[in-house]
């Protein structure tokens, strides 16, 4: 049941305003039909205008597309798009979460606005962090990004702006996922209602923590396969990109493993906690039978039979409960989104040699 949230929980819930990335985002949510449209309109624009500078520079013949730059023009609001839908989930994800809060519930409201808002201050650091890496990307491979001589100034303006807000919001992407991986683990600790039977809620933030690692792993899986299309085979063109690749890949699979397994061990200790108790009143009952037996008291005995029974069945029913706070499906659906492209990789790179 929600419970309505007092002026004073309210305004301890905004200990901090929110930042223009989420004031950007509830303007998004305000705008007529579907958030999603807005981003897919605006990736299109971006590749419209990145192509259309370079037919007007003659760098490429008008009308044809170059994978290199429709890559690039494309993921450049990817992370404020995934930014919104990790939000949204989010706060399901808490939803679905709350039974299980226990005393944690007077911080409802807090939590909920910590796990979805950013603050100024951290936004200005992380965009710091990301202008400083655009830097060195672009200094490092500038070719890369399509900034030539042959293009014109405005074009190549076009290209350092686009790759920088690329570089900035994965910044600002990943840094709140981390934010959002501590306040789940946060929550997973301190919860006090854990349930083992209800499995809705220590499952509610694995369906955060999956689409945080697919959110980070897709892009890199998308600019492989253009790499692959190109070369037919994967090439990561620089050590610093081979370095940034590898970090997203090992980064998502924290991101959906770590902040559970606080959960997992709650869930461990309370699945032995109750299969403790489970064999406490199975023996306490066979040995009330026993006694009974001996003394020859046989009456009643059918009520104890049914209990034992019970017991039995209970005790069945304990140990056919998992203890992963995440549904098999959602596992199945990280491994063959995450690993499976990289067991091909690795067949390809290594193994594919030896075929040609």
């Amino acid at each position: 049941m929600k419970t309505e949230s007092s002026p004073k929980s309210a305004g301890e819930a905004k200990a901090y305003p929110p930042s223009f990335v989420d004031r950007l985002m509830a303007w998004i949510e305000r705008l007529p039909g579907s958030a999603w449209v807005f981003y897919l309109l605006a990736t299109a624009v971006i590749v419209a205008l990145g192509h259309g500078l370079d037919w007007l520079d003659g760098t490429i013949p008008t009308g044809t597309f170059v994978v290199d730059e429709l890559t690039n023009d494309a993921v450049t609001i990817y992370a404020l798009a995934a930014l919104h839908l990790l939000n949204s989930t989010a706060r399901r994800s808490l939803e679905d979460f709350r039974p299980a809060l226990g005393k944690l519930e007077a911080q409802y409201e807090k939590l909920r606005y910590e796990l979805t808002t950013l603050s100024p201050r951290f936004v200005a650091i992380t965009t710091g962090i990301g202008l400083l890496l655009a830097v060195l990307f672009i200094a490092e491979s500038a070719g890369e990004w399509i900034i030539t001589d042959d293009s014109s100034l405005v074009t190549n303006g076009f290209n350092v702006l686009q790759i920088t807000l690329t570089i900035v919001s994965f910044m600002g992407l990943v840094s709140q996922m981390i934010r959002q991986v501590r306040l789940i683990a946060y929550i997973h600790r301190s919860a006090t209602n854990v349930n083992l039977y209800e499995s809705d809620s220590h499952h509610a933030f694995s369906r955060l923590t999956v689409r945080a690692a697919l959110a980070l792993a897709s892009p890199v899986y998308f600019f492989l396969f253009t790499y692959y299309w190109q070369n037919s085979r994967i090439v990561i063109a620089s050590a610093l990109d081979q370095s940034m690749f590898l970090f997203a890949i090992l980064v998502s699979v924290a991101v959906f493993i770590l902040p559970l397994l606080g959960m997992r061990r709650r869930l461990v200790e309370e699945k032995n906690r109750l299969m403790f108790e489970s064999d406490r009143r199975f023996e306490a009952t066979a040995r009330m039978l026993h006694e009974r037996v001996d003394g020859k008291s046989l009456e009643k005995m059918d009520d104890l039979n049914k209990t034992l029974a019970s017991l039995i069945l209970e005790k069945d029913t304990l140990k056919k409960i998992s203890t992963m706070p995440w549904e098999a499906e959602t596992m199945r659906g990280f491994l063959s989104s995450v690993g499976l492209p990289i067991l091909l990789w690795f067949i390809t790179t290594y193994f594919g040699r030896f075929f040609q």
